[in-house]
């Protein structure tokens, strides 16, 4: 996604989309994007769990690995797209070769974090792209702190 907005806000000249061969709807990956509010918010709700799980047991809790995702997958061409069609904005782009290890589809399943950590993902890629080109247009050069 940073990729998409820094090319829609001119500090890139084009996107480029690592392989269009791949057994998916448009040929290019498939991934599980999430958005970053969500994140967050998934990121929270692990914190209070683990909390509420050292005050239950008065002792430190193990490892527990937890997926956070939308449980969805979408194409890196169909993001492309829900980011021009959202905010109007032209994202050129090339396809190149595929990068060694990268695999077809991926996506994660979050059942286990809504029955843990009661959370899931509620905002849409439609939301993630207008939030994403609201923040990249009004900060085009990222954040700067000098």
């Amino acid at each position: 996604m940073p990729y998409i907005s820094q090319v829609a806000v001119g500090k890139l000249e084009k996107l480029s989309i690592f392989g269009n061969d791949y057994p998916t709807v448009d040929g290019t990956g498939v991934r599980d994007f999430i958005h970053v509010t969500d994140l967050a918010a998934g990121h929270v709700a692990a914190l209070n769990y683990l909390q509420q799980q050292v005050n239950v047991q008065q002792s430190s809790v193990g490892f527990l690995p937890i997926n956070l995702g939308t449980g969805t997958g979408t194409s890196v061409l169909e993001l492309v797209n829900a980011f021009t069609d959202i905010t109007g904005q032209r994202v050129p782009y090339q396809f190149v070769a595929r990068r060694a290890g990268d695999i077809a589809s991926c996506y994660a399943s979050a059942d286990k974090a809504k029955a843990l950590l009661g959370w899931h993902a509620k905002l849409s890629v439609a939301e993630m792209c207008a939030d994403t080109w609201r923040w990249q247009s009004q900060n085009p050069n990222g954040y700067y702190v000098s």
